[in-house]
């Protein structure tokens, strides 16, 4: 049985400035008529910085939909057409003030396939340099370096909520054995 559902008709419904809102008429595969409602988003790139201790960065910020403080390994969205890659080296550096002499993707995922088709590259940077930070004129960020087995044990005990952090983690702890 085909499982794919047929757009009917695009409903835009909010264009704004990182983000489109859409409730599509849609084609079940069993011929019925429905909506979704889908956030049309650019995507991301996130990057787990390690430095040659073991030590990963975490920034802590208030993030209002949770009102609550969460720790995150730096990101950032896409520009139009931008390189994931590139993303991530300038969320690296503007966040906590860091370049890297390598940096690899451990993934792409789907955050919430439920109602939104943005993609996230997650990759990991090592061979960190520090200097000044960019922040965002509205990003109030604390940075916290934290060593790899405790941001491990943050992830084990339900500490660390933001989904991206917790793969990045868990990604790393699978690619270094």
């Amino acid at each position: 049985m085909d499982r794919e559902e047929k757009t009917v008709k695009k409903n835009l419904i909010y264009d704004g400035k990182i983000l489109q809102l859409y409730n599509d008429e849609i084609l079940t595969p069993g011929g019925k008529r429905a909506y979704r409602e889908i956030v049309n988003h650019h995507g991301g790139a996130s990057v787990l910085p390690v430095d040659d201790e073991g030590n990963i960065y975490l920034v802590e910020q208030y993030r209002y939909a949770y009102k609550q403080l969460l720790l995150e390994i730096p990101a950032g969205k896409l520009e139009a057409n931008e390189d994931a890659i590139a993303c991530a080296k300038r969320e690296l550096k503007e966040e906590i003030g860091a370049e890297c002499k390598e940096i690899k993707k451990m993934d792409l995922i789907y955050p919430t396939p439920g109602y939104t088709n943005e993609p996230l590259h997650i990759f990991l940077a090592t061979g960190l340099t520090f200097g000044e930070t960019k922040w965002d004129e509205d990003e109030y960020l604390n940075i916290k370096k934290i060593p790899f087995d405790k941001a491990l044990e943050m992830v084990k005990s339900g500490e660390l909520k933001d989904g991206k952090t917790v793969i990045a983690i868990l990604r790393y702890a699978l690619f270094k054995g």
